[in-house]
C-alpha cells in the first residue's frame, strides 16, 4: 500500500517527493559530519566545507534546471567533448595524491571525472533518440559502446578503477529503455563474462566453446560471425595485460577483497574496521557522537567512503535503514520520473542518471559491509566530496528539468 501510493502520484509529486529524499538525505549527512568533526565550525572540517559546496551546488542546480532542453540536446556532444578535455587536463599538471584526478583551482581541487560520468549520459541519449528508426540494427551498440569505453579509458589511465567501472553502469540500462534487442545485449555483456573466465585456462576454454556454439544459432554473415567472436577472444586474451597495468593499490584492493586476511592491517583495514563499527551500532546505536570507532579515528576515511558505517554506529539498524529506505525511494522516484516524461532524450537521460546514482548507492554500501572491494566510490548526497556532491545536483537539476510537462 505504500508503494502503490508513489505509484499514483503525478509528475508534479515526483519531483517535490524527490526533493524531500533529498532533503533527507542531505540531513543525515550534515547531522552524521557534524558528528565526526573535531571542530565543525572550522574551514577545514568536513561539515563546514560540505555547507559550501551545498551552497554552491544548490545554486548549479537552479541554473541546470532552467537551461531549455533543446539546448541541452543540441549541444550534449560539445559538452562531452568540453568534459573530456576537463579530464585530460591533470596529466599535464602535479600529481595530486599520486593520481591524475584533480585540478587546482586555488581554494578547492575540482575533479572533472565527477561530470564526465553525466556527459556521457547525456551525449548516449542524444545519440539514441537521433537513431530510433535503427534501434533494431546490432550496429546500434557501436557508438555509445564507443563513447563509454574512451570515457572510461581516459578515467581508468588517471588511475580511477571505481569512477570507470561507475561510466560503464548506464550502458546497458539505456540501451534496454531504447528497444535494443535482448541478442545484442549478450553481444554487450558477452566480452564481460570472457574477463571474468580469463582468469583460469579451462573457464576459458569452456566459454569459449559455449560462445562457439551460441554464435553459429546467430543468423548473419560468416565474417560478421567470425569477428564478433575473436573479438571476445581477443578480449580474454587481453585480460591478463590489463591486470598487469593496473596500480598496486589497485590490484591489492581487488586481492584483499577476494580475501581479507591477506593484509588486515592495509587494504582489509578498512573492511574490517567498517563491519565492527556496523556491528557495534546494534539496533538504536550507540548515540550521536557517540560511536567508538569513529570518534576514535579508528575508521578510515569516515567522511566519505565509510560514512554509512558512521550512520551505522551511531543510529543503529533503525537509522541505516532508513537511510537505505530514502535510497530506494530515491531511485524508484526517479524511474516514475522517467515513465511519465514525454521526451524520449529526456526519458533516457534520466535512466542513465538513475544507474549511476544506484551504481553508487549499491556498490558503496557492499563495499561497507566487505561484499565488494574499496573503491572510493562514495554515497550519493550523504558522503562528504565538492566535485561528487555538485554533480549529483546536476544530476537532479536535469531530471527535475527534463520533468516539466
Amino acid at each position: 500500500m505504500f508503494l502503490d501510493q508513489f505509484s499514483s502520484s503525478t509528475m508534479k509529486d515526483s519531483v517535490w517527493r524527490l526533493f524531500f529524499i533529498i532533503f533527507g538525505l542531505i540531513s543525515f549527512s550534515l547531522i552524521t559530519l557534524y558528528s565526526i568533526s573535531d571542530n565543525p565550525l572550522s574551514f577545514n572540517s568536513s561539515f563546514y566545507r560540505q555547507c559550501i559546496f551545498l551552497i554552491f551546488s544548490s545554486i548549479v542546480f537552479i541554473i541546470i534546471k532552467n537551461i531549455p532542453i533543446k539546448i541541452i540536446h543540441d549541444n550534449s556532444t560539445l559538452i562531452f567533448i568540453a568534459t573530456l578535455i576537463l579530464c585530460i587536463i591533470p596529466f599535464f599538471l602535479p600529481r595530486v595524491e599520486y593520481t591524475y584526478r584533480w585540478i587546482d583551482l586555488g581554494f578547492f581541487y575540482i575533479q572533472p571525472s565527477e561530470y564526465l560520468k553525466c556527459a556521457t549520459v547525456i551525449v548516449i541519449a542524444k545519440y539514441l533518440s537521433n537513431h530510433q528508426l535503427e534501434v533494431k540494427d546490432n550496429s546500434i551498440i557501436i557508438i555509445p559502446s564507443l563513447l563509454t569505453i574512451l570515457s572510461a579509458f581516459i578515467v581508468l589511465n588517471q588511475p580511477d578503477l571505481g569512477t570507470a567501472a561507475i561510466i560503464f553502469a548506464p550502458l546497458l540500462p539505456m540501451l534496454l529503455w531504447a528497444g535494443v534487442s535482448n541478442f545484442t545485449i549478450f553481444l554487450m555483456i558477452a566480452p564481460i563474462i570472457t574477463v571474468l573466465a580469463a582468469s583460469n585456462i579451462i573457464s576459458f576454454s569452456i566459454w569459449a566453446f559455449v560462445m562457439f556454439c551460441f554464435f553459429l544459432t546467430f543468423q548473419a554473415s560468416v565474417v560478421n560471425k567470425f569477428l564478433l567472436y575473436f573479438a571476445n577472444i581477443f578480449t580474454g586474451l587481453l585480460t591478463p595485460f590489463l591486470w598487469n597495468n593496473l596500480a598496486d593499490y589497485q590490484k591489492q584492493r581487488i586481492l584483499t577483497f577476494l580475501n581479507p586476511d591477506l593484509d588486515p592491517m592495509g587494504s582489509a583495514y578498512h573492511i574490517i574496521q567498517s563491519i565492527t563499527a556496523i556491528g557495534s551500532g546494534g539496533l538504536f546505536g550507540k548515540g550521536w557522537g557517540a560511536g567508538s570507532q569513529t570518534q576514535l579515528k579508528f575508521l578510515p576515511v569516515q567522511e566519505s567512503d565509510f560514512i554509512l558505517s558512521v550512520i551505522a554506529e551511531e543510529f543503529g539498524f533503525f537509522g541505516i535503514s532508513i537511510v537505505m529506505l530514502l535510497c530506494f525511494l530515491l531511485i524508484k522516484t526517479l524511474l516514475d520520473i522517467a515513465f511519465r516524461s514525454s521526451d524520449y532524450f529526456a526519458s533516457l537521460v534520466i535512466i542513465g542518471l538513475a544507474s549511476i546514482l544506484l551504481s553508487h548507492i549499491f556498490i558503496n554500501s557492499a563495499m561497507t559491509i566487505g561484499l565488494m572491494p574499496v573503491k572510493g566510490l562514495p554515497i550519493p548526497f550523504i558522503s562528504a566530496g565538492g566535485s561528487f556532491l555538485l554533480s549529483c545536483f546536476i544530476m537532479i537539476g536535469l531530471v527535475v528539468n527534463f520533468s516539466k510537462d
